[in-house]
């Protein structure tokens, strides 16, 4: 039996049978572990039949290769020559979970390379066998980090701990949620970096990507095409609405320190601004996320992420932010806009509507009194807004990007009280939502579980009785199409509330899967 205990995407660790760990590699030379007799399979102690071709044309051997299934299983031989052929491999793994859903481990045959395991794992294959090591270390091939390497000898037992070391550290990864940062560090194949890109466009992938991780380390290119990130820029540049009565928007850089208004360069913009800011809205422009809003600066994953700076940009980087603000500017109109940039951001120019301003921004005084004196001057000549609560204002906001602009109206009337460390919004007395600063984002408690009961968001029904504890996968009867790994989510049963919690489980797993913890309850 399949026992996950915890998932990254399409990438899952768990064990199976109490047997094994997995993700795993099989040693081929343990009969307990794979062997073949009379024309049978078995693996693990699970027999694998074979399943009829699905191929199209003559060459269904490479393009379409038969699997073999067993009862926790999934095993697609010729595993080698299908690496050869990057996108026909995820096609293979998308048409296996479409197929059999979850609930089976995918064990590819063949292909222990140590440089295109991590991003197998990544794409969701679970198992793999030795074969390659063994026939490799023949050769006198010795494994390093930093590739492979020609020695006097076999290293046969070098490289077999090499490559259960290297398991053992996906493992973990998958576990502290940190996969794609080991992924992106490991970039020695081209197959494997071709595997990548292809995962990052596949919408799929997306589905399945934790909503948050623990941090974002961009030391790549690769970094601009996380999902995570490609999914807050899509928010941005599609969703997002501007709050009322920011008719001035600013463009500035942004900072190393997080949340960027810590930062000394943002307080001494901030000062600057002192008795304009109601009217003025402030965008940091930064890679990879693209733009940030002043009011979402402190939720992922403006506030999580880390990137080399050396005052130059990439194309890449370049089109990436151009496009966002782009898109921005065409969803969201003010009566002025102003660029309030260092000479290495004026490539944004182009991107601005019409009229827009720059003031260049070198650090010294000067710069920044001509920052006020004109937005001073654009003020002067704009109609006087009426007062609005700067902090309730951030908290809708930030509760727009979180669950969807579908909950704005449920906090019309709602007010903020601190209690303890924390702010809650309160409506009719009630709290109905708490914001955890520490990771920038809202919870949701039972007095407001009713709002996405009503919309159908961000739920996961269950079977008819009252968690107090873990849900587990077995007790999952459905679950909507907007939860990802991380996200608040509301338990019912049929429209009745049971629950809130955090799901830690990528939906379709917790519809398919029968063990392992789907959602963390928190009342």
């Amino acid at each position: 039996m399949i026992i996950d205990d915890a998932f990254f995407g399409f990438a899952r660790a768990g064990s199976l049978d109490g047997k094994i760990q997995y993700p795993c590699i099989l040693d081929i030379t343990r009969e307990e572990q794979i062997r073949v007799s009379g024309g049978c399979l078995e693996v693990l102690g699970q027999k694998a039949i074979p399943t009829e071709e699905t191929g199209r044309g003559n060459d269904t051997n490479l393009m379409n290769p038969s699997e073999w299934v067993a009862e926790d299983l999934v095993i697609i031989p010729d595993g080698a020559q299908l690496i050869q052929r990057p996108r026909r491999l995820i096609e293979r793994l998308s048409e296996i979970r479409n197929k059999h859903g979850m609930g089976r481990l995918i064990y590819l045959q063949g292909v222990a390379d140590p440089y295109i395991i991590p991003i197998l794992v990544y794409a969701g294959v679970a198992v793999f066998d030795d074969s390659t090591v063994r026939m490799e270390s023949g050769k006198a091939i010795s494994y390093t980090i930093f590739g492979r390497a020609k020695v006097d000898s076999p290293r046969i037992k070098e490289n077999l701990a090499f490559i259960q070391e290297m398991v053992r550290v996906l493992s973990q990864a998958i576990r502290s949620g940190t996969l794609r940062e080991v992924i992106e560090k490991y970039q020695i194949s081209s197959k494997a970096m071709e595997i990548l890109r292809l995962l990052d466009n596949d919408p799929e992938c997306e589905r399945f990507f934790p909503r948050r991780t623990p941090y974002i380390k961009a030391n790549s290119l690769e970094s601009l095409r996380r999902p995570d990130l490609v999914r807050y820029r899509e928010y941005i540049s599609s969703f997002y609405t501007k709050p009322q009565g920011k008719n001035v928007a600013l463009l500035m850089p942004c900072s190393a320190r997080k949340p960027y208004s810590s930062s000394k360069s943002h307080k001494r913009i901030i000062e600057a601004l002192a008795g304009m800011r109601n009217q003025v809205h402030e965008l940091i422009v930064t890679s990879p996320v693209g733009l940030v809003p002043r009011e979402l600066e402190q939720t992922y994953p403006a506030s999580s992420y880390d990137i080399p700076v050396i005052g130059q940009w990439y194309e890449d980087e370049k089109l990436m932010i151009n496009s966002i603000i782009g898109a921005f500017f065409r969803n969201n109109s003010y009566d002025r806009v102003v660029a309030f940039v260092d000479e290495d951001l004026e490539f944004i120019m182009g991107q601005l509507p019409e009229n827009s301003i720059l003031v260049k921004w070198d650090r010294s005084d000067s710069s920044l009194a001509k920052l006020r004196e004109t937005v001073a001057s654009i003020i002067s000549g704009l109609p006087q807004q009426g007062r609005i609560n700067p902090k309730m204002e951030k908290y809708t906001q930030i509760a727009e990007y979180q669950f969807g602009n579908w909950i704005s109206k449920y906090l019309v009337g709602c007010r903020i009280v601190k209690s303890y460390n924390s702010e809650m919004l309160v409506k009719e007395g009630k709290p109905v939502l708490v914001f955890n600063e520490m990771i920038g984002k809202f919870t949701i408690n039972k007095q407001s579980a009713q709002w996405f009961i009503e919309n159908g968001k961000f739920l996961v029904e269950i079977d008819d009785f009252k968690p107090t504890a873990n849900i587990y996968a077995v007790g999952v009867l459905s679950a909507t199409e907007d939860v990802r790994q991380e996200d608040e989510v509301v338990l019912h049963h049929k429209g009745q509330m049971r629950g809130v919690g955090i799901a830690k489980m990528p939906s379709r797993a917790m519809v398919d899967l029968k063990k392992g913890v789907a959602v963390k309850v928190r009342n």
